[in-house]
């Protein structure tokens, strides 16, 4: 089974989005990014609200500028500042609809069943969830282009959030405020062709989790089975070529942090002269997507561990298994007095490969006021779905100095057939 609650987006706001506390910028280190049709920017920085002159700044979002337009033709929107996410699959845009507050204003066609009605979708998160009307769109990434396929428009404009939806925790359907989404979207490029896959093809009444909706003209909506073909889906893996997997490259970072950061997001493993495997260790996932991390401190053994650019940190145990103690106002992030040395295995799902990961924990709280977005040593609690807490979220500060692959499901690869991650 795929993971249905897919890890994703745990959002910090911190206060304030200025410069560097020395006065610098890291740049890429000296790292020449690659060049061609298979590449875009990817930029860490205070997000679409700090962007705007807002004090308050997304923290350890990497984001890219998507380009949507209405299927075969050339009316299109750049959208800036959605954040991708190797957790998930699927594009979903903030609709510029007066609520939500983002950008999206195409007109893009409903994605209709047989009978003629909308379909809507409600994406659960591990913080929240979206609401919203499936439609049809092109979508291009650089020289990329995924023609014709379904993505989620976040709004509540059309129909009402179901109450099955709505129990999913937040609501985030709109950029700003205390339950806002931050981005003007989510570029999900995980391990995965489709964001339900097979589950969400059976009848509602057979084990359906409930991700689509069908929608009447009076705005309600009850949920429905939706065919592969029309789920919302990775755009990679409807690319033409450069489609079996990603690759994000990011520089490293100071220990104090940094005001933002550029890397790059190549399209294709193996496939050109600049997104080769190389060295990088390649670790199975399982139907879930997940692998396992060993903890050496309490020689304890995490399943349903997972490697998610979505998430802005690390996220393992909880304080009580850790030691480490949390910040009282930041829910659920570390607070330890001295930055913290450690290290934990990453092992494929089958239990080979094995390798051992250093990484640092430093308090939240120092971290916040800095007035940086972009940090290497930011973690906190958690680190899977709610009640299967004893697990590893290895988010963004992990991909920091690091070449991440993320191998989509069923693609033939250089590493073997995807899904896999390597590094």
């Amino acid at each position: 089974m795929r993971r249905i609650l897919v890890p994703a987006l745990t959002i910090a706001i911190a206060a304030g989005c200025g410069g560097d506390s020395d006065g610098s910028n890291p740049g890429n280190n000296g790292i020449t990014p690659p060049n061609g049709s298979n590449v875009v920017a990817l930029l860490v920085d205070p997000g679409p609200i700090g962007a705007s002159g807002s004090p308050v700044g997304y923290v350890n979002g990497a984001f890219v500028t998507v380009t949507v337009c209405v299927p075969g033709t050339s009316n299109c929107q750049d959208i800036d500042h959605v954040l991708v996410d190797t957790g998930s699959s699927g594009l979903r845009l903030l609709a510029n609809d007066g609520k939500a507050g983002g950008k999206l204003s195409l007109p893009l066609p409903p994605l209709q069943n047989s009978a003629g009605n909308p379909i809507a979708q409600c994406a659960q998160f591990l913080d929240g969830f979206t609401w919203g009307p499936v439609r049809l769109a092109d979508v291009r990434l650089g020289g990329e282009k995924a023609g014709g396929i379904s993505i989620q428009v976040i709004s509540q404009a059309d129909f009402a959030v179901p109450a099955s939806c709505a129990s999913g925790g937040k609501d985030e359907d709109t950029l700003e405020g205390s339950s806002g989404l931050q981005t003007n979207g989510i570029l999900g490029i995980g391990l995965f062709r489709q964001d339900c896959g097979e589950a969400c093809t059976v009848d509602p009444a057979l084990g359906n989790p409930g991700l689509y909706f069908k929608c009447q003209g009076s705005g309600q909506c009850s949920a429905t089975a939706l065919a592969l073909a029309n789920q919302v889906s990775n755009p990679v893996a409807s690319f033409a070529a450069d489609n079996n997997g990603v690759i994000i490259e990011l520089p490293l970072v100071p220990s104090t942090g940094a005001p933002s950061t550029t890397g790059s997001l190549v399209f294709g493993i193996g496939t050109q002269s600049n997104n080769g495997l190389g060295s990088a260790t390649v670790f199975a996932v399982d139907g879930a997507g997940t692998l396992i991390s060993v903890f050496p401190p309490n020689g304890s053994t995490y399943s349903g561990s997972f490697i998610d650019s979505g998430s802005n940190g690390i996220f393992f145990l909880s304080s009580s298994s850790t030691g480490i103690p949390e910040c009282p106002e930041l829910n659920g992030f570390y607070c330890p007095a001295n930055t913290l040395s450690l290290s934990a295995q990453i092992r494929g799902a089958g239990g080979t490969p094995t390798e051992q990961v250093a990484f640092s924990v430093a308090s939240a709280r120092n971290l916040f006021a800095s007035n940086n977005t972009a940090f290497a040593n930011l973690g906190g609690t958690g680190g899977g779905p709610p009640g299967q807490d004893q697990s590893f979220d290895w988010g963004l500060p992990f991909f920091f100095g690091r070449n991440v692959y993320t191998a989509i499901e069923g693609a033939s690869t250089p590493g073997g057939p995807g899904p896999w991650f390597a590094y």
